[in-house]
Formats: structure tokens, C-alpha cells, sequence
């Protein structure tokens, strides 16, 4: 069996995430961090209801496809939804449609990601969530070959006469993303399709089955190599997560994708403050308006939201971006209005004497001016 051998830890978690409403209240109160007892319903129900923990819906009501509306059954995976929205007097929807495809976390089926497609939906892209066919033993790379064949089966709705969807979709402009092992097939899937417009990853973990670059018997690991795609990425881990998952994720995780993926790919980091693996599970707050921000930047091509992304969120423990608004250069270090050598060498300069930059000169948003952020320049300007 090719596959990591998970811990308990994880195997708890990504149950109850999609089953809090199987515990009593005893056992609900016990897993609190991602449960919540609803008095007036007297059950259990995910942190927030599933509604996105207190996120409002957007403006659109939405409806569903499945496979016996006509969906087409893909061949690498098994359970697909597909939510899609649906105007009214009120509303006027963004024709044609851009779409995001989700992956869930290990074990999970499919459904316990509904409540994503629910809310993509409602705010006017087209959603498709899947499964993988083998919840358990399916990896990384099987699962963003499930991804990638969800984008074929939202082509064909667009070209399929029954579908409520047909000539509707913008055929060019698919995101992928998930939670946790869904978050890392979204990466996955970026290598297998650079064609990909966006990537939302949630708590992800990654790993990659390579019988020449990984050691031991499993030959699972994580390097540079991996990553080497062009496709924006934005990432969601927690500031404690691998106190939760333990050592053998030090190579796996967020933190380190983001390091990972090249500088010349636009990328954000956003850790969540004082959250373990199930920071991103959920819709919620400042997550939810980061999603968005992104996927109108990324999907839709509007740059009045680049600068919202560049905004530090009050939720993260830390926030990393590479990301260059079109209304001024970033790297333009002297403010000449042109990027070139100059500006490497008043950066190099300013470091070498100490001479304070203030913000002028972080390029990643750590908020200090060191050699990382030389480090970031010299690659942008080995790439102009």
C-alpha cells in the first residue's frame, strides 16, 4: 500500500469534522475545537453550523447538479456535486462563469465539503466538490488527478443542451482547491496543469511519491521539485499545526509548500494565529473574505481586489505575499519608476550600512528588510 502511515490524531480529526452531528453531547463537548452543541436543533453540528462559522452567503441563491441530473461520472473520482448559482430581480451574475473545484481531507468522502460549495456558490462562481475514489489509500497525486478530470466534467456541462449550465461556462478560468490532503492535491494538480488560474489551499498537507528523491520505504517526501508550477497559490496553515501533527510533518505542511513554491509564481501565506490543522476547515471571517479577495484578483481578473490582499489580515500569526499590485511597482526601490539593477544595489546598500528602508524594501512582508527580501528581488530581476 503506497501511503504514509497517518496518526491516530489525524485520522480523529478529519472524521469528526465531516460526522460532529454522530456524537452525543458529552462526546460533542469533548471535541469542542471542531464541534459545538446547538441548543435549539439539541444535536451536534461543525464549529459554525457548517454555514462558515458566522460568514454571511453571498447574494445568490444557488441550486445543484449531480450525477443523475447528468453530471458526467469521472473516471479519478467518485462523489461530485456540483453547485452552480442562479440569478434573480436583484442580482446580476458575472457571465461566463468561472469555476473552483474542492478536494477533501483524508477519509472524507466528498461531503464533508458541501458547505464550500455551498458558499462559492453564493457568490457567483460555479463549484464542483469531489471525492476521491479510495478516501483512505488514494494520495496526493491521485487526488489532483481527480481535480484536474473535475475541470473536463464542468467543460462538458457547458456543452451538454439538458444542462442549466450549458454555454455558461468561461471554458479558460478553473481554481482548485481543499482541505488538508484536498489543499495538497490542489498543488498537485498545478504541476499536472499549469493551465489552472488559482489555487486555494486549506491546512494542506503534501507529500509526493518519488522513488529517486526520497528516501526510505515509503520513497514519500517533499522538495522544491515538487512544486515547480506557475499557478498563484494561496495558503492556509495554522500557527500550531505541527505541534498537532507532530514531527513528521515538519516537511509537509504550509509553511513549507509556500517556501517551496518558486518566487516567480504568485503566492500567499496566511497562518492563522494560535490555530492547529482545522484553522481553514470552515469559511469563516477572515478566511472567507481573503478566499474571496483572491479568487476576484485571480478568477476574475479585477485589481481593485490585489490591494485588499495586500492588507494584513488581523487573524494571521504571520501573512507572506510575493504579490505586485498593477497600480505601482513593488520592486522599484528608488522610485525611479523603473525595476532594474539600481534597485538591487540600493537595496544591497542599504543593508550592508543599515539604513533603514522602512516598508520600501520588504518584499515579502515579514515587516523587516533583510537578505530574504534581496534574495526575492535578485530572482525577479534575473526573471524580467
Amino acid at each position: 500500500m503506497k501511503y504514509f502511515t497517518l496518526t491516530i490524531f489525524l485520522i480523529s480529526i478529519n472524521y469528526l469534522q465531516a460526522d460532529c452531528s454522530d456524537l452525543d453531547y458529552a462526546d460533542c463537548l469533548y471535541w469542542s475545537e471542531y464541534c459545538e452543541w446547538n441548543e435549539d436543533s439539541n444535536e451536534c453540528q461543525e464549529i459554525g453550523g457548517g454555514d462558515g462559522g458566522g460568514t454571511d452567503w453571498g447574494p445568490y441563491e444557488y441550486l445543484t447538479l449531480t450525477e443523475s441530473d447528468g453530471l458526467r461520472d469521472g473516471p479519478d473520482y467518485n462523489y461530485a456535486v456540483l453547485y452552480y448559482p442562479v440569478p434573480d430581480s436583484t442580482t446580476d451574475l458575472n457571465l461566463p462563469y468561472k469555476s473552483i473545484i474542492m478536494s477533501p481531507g483524508w477519509s472524507d468522502d466528498g461531503s464533508g465539503m458541501d458547505y464550500w460549495g455551498e458558499f462559492f456558490a453564493s457568490y457567483g462562481f460555479v463549484s464542483m466538490i469531489i471525492g476521491p475514489n479510495d478516501p483512505i489509500n488514494d494520495d496526493h497525486q491521485d487526488r489532483g488527478l481527480g481535480l484536474v478530470d473535475a475541470m473536463e466534467t464542468i467543460r462538458q456541462e457547458n456543452d451538454r443542451t439538458s444542462s442549466p449550465l450549458f454555454g455558461l461556462v468561461d471554458l479558460e478560468v478553473f481554481a482548485v482547491g481543499g482541505y488538508s490532503m484536498g489543499g495538497g492535491a490542489a498543488q498537485a494538480a498545478a504541476v499536472l496543469d499549469p493551465s489552472i488560474k488559482a489555487i486555494i489551499s486549506l491546512n494542506p498537507t503534501f507529500f509526493v511519491y518519488d522513488t529517486e528523491n526520497c528516501d526510505g520505504p515509503e520513497y514519500y517526501c517533499l522538495i522544491p521539485e515538487h512544486l515547480n508550477h506557475p499557478v498563484p497559490a494561496l495558503i492556509f496553515p495554522g500557527e500550531i499545526e505541527i505541534d498537532e501533527m507532530g514531527a513528521d510533518y515538519n516537511c509537509c505542511l504550509g509553511q513549507t509548500i509556500y517556501d517551496y513554491i518558486p518566487e516567480t509564481t504568485e503566492k500567499i501565506l496566511f497562518e492563522v494565529s494560535e490555530e492547529g490543522h482545522g484553522a481553514a476547515a470552515y469559511p469563516s471571517e477572515e478566511i472567507a473574505d481573503y478566499i474571496l479577495n483572491w479568487l476576484n484578483y485571480q478568477l476574475n481578473n479585477d485589481n481593485s481586489y490585489c490591494e485588499l490582499l495586500l492588507e494584513l489580515p488581523s487573524s494571521a500569526s504571520q501573512y507572506l505575499t510575493n504579490i505586485i499590485c498593477s497600480s505601482f511597482d513593488f520592486y522599484d526601490i528608488n522610485g525611479d519608476g523603473v525595476t532594474n539593477n539600481s534597485d538591487f544595489t540600493q537595496l544591497l546598500v542599504s543593508l550592508l550600512n543599515q539604513t533603514p528602508l522602512e516598508l520600501s524594501g520588504d518584499l515579502n512582508f515579514d515587516s523587516s528588510v533583510d537578505i530574504y527580501d534581496l534574495l526575492i528581488l535578485s530572482d525577479y530581476l534575473d526573471n524580467l
